[in-house]
């Protein structure tokens, strides 16, 4: 892996004014300032309800539509284990008691939070940020801990993976649903980055063999074609029960939040469905 560098200094009338200049491998220095700015801004907004302004000042304003369907797949699940590849645990937590504000839902306190990172800073900062919870973190990946969860993984997270598909293929066995967004490519393709990791694009074909053999239902939604050789694509599985019982909740909700079209687009309540048409992932 490459090593990277970070700059702070401040900048006037164009001009660069250096101050410090670090070295090394930083991608945590890069990473954690994100995450707990975006735990500072969750905890700010959890009590005015105020969606629009939250999403604002997230990082990524589409974390509000992704962990709104783990809240709803949480909500649904009998057994309340959570897992995420490339965990950032202390972050689902706010947001869950977000929405759990927000709807004036009781909270999730029987939730066993679980999950793996290479990363020992977010793993020690997650042990030690949730003593109350509970919470256990490792730095492989579990199929012990996958086993009857609700999973979770960042499309990103998934390309750093060279084996994606085969990691997939073990998650849909052991757990009961989950969800994750992907990009997809018609031909193999790696991309690296200047952040000295490389993206593992896996091909439309290995993934449509992959859910053909699953015995999980799959929801697609978003599906952009926007180059001739990719597809990007949000999916949402689970049993069949699960499924059933996750498109009554967002119909549920549709309705609840009819007269509010801006928190309907922020939730991504707008999206429409496509259950198992594989032929929407072909280009």
């Amino acid at each position: 892996m490459l090593k990277n560098y970070l700059e702070f200094g401040s900048i006037q009338n164009r001009k660069k004014k250096i101050y410090e200049v670090k070295k090394g491998f930083l991608y945590d220095w890069y990473m954690l300032p994100r995450y707990f700015n975006d735990l500072y801004v969750l905890d700010k907004f959890s009590k005015t309800k105020n969606l629009k302004k939250l999403s604002a000042n997230l990082h990524h304003k589409d974390d509000l539509k992704f962990n709104f369907v783990i809240f709803l797949l949480l909500k649904i699940s009998k057994k309340k284990l959570f897992y995420e590849y490339g965990q950032t645990l202390f972050e689902k937590i706010y947001f869950i008691k977000l929405f759990c504000n927000f709807f004036n839902f009781k909270s999730f306190r029987k939730v066993k939070w679980r999950g793996n990172d290479i990363s020992e800073v977010f793993n020690f900062f997650c042990k030690n940020f949730y003593k109350d919870n509970n919470v256990k973190v490792f730095s492989n990946f579990s199929v012990e801990n996958v086993k009857n969860s609700t999973f979770f993984a960042k499309g990103v997270t998934l390309l750093y993976l060279k084996n994606n598909i085969k990691i997939l293929n073990t998650i849909f066995k052991n757990s009961k649903s989950g969800c994750f967004d992907l990009s997809l490519v018609k031909t193999k393709k790696n991309k690296y980055l200047n952040t000295g990791k490389v993206l593992y694009f896996p091909t439309i074909n290995e993934f449509i063999k992959l859910i053909k053999k699953s015995d999980k239902q799959f929801v697609f939604r978003n599906i952009k074609k926007n180059e001739k050789n990719k597809i990007y694509l949000e999916v949402i599985y689970g049993e069949e029960k699960i499924i059933s019982k996750f498109l009554k909740e967002i119909n549920f909700y549709n309705k609840k939040l009819k007269n509010k079209k801006n928190i309907v687009k922020l939730l991504g309540l707008n999206l429409k469905n496509h259950i198992d048409k594989i032929n929407l992932l072909k280009i």
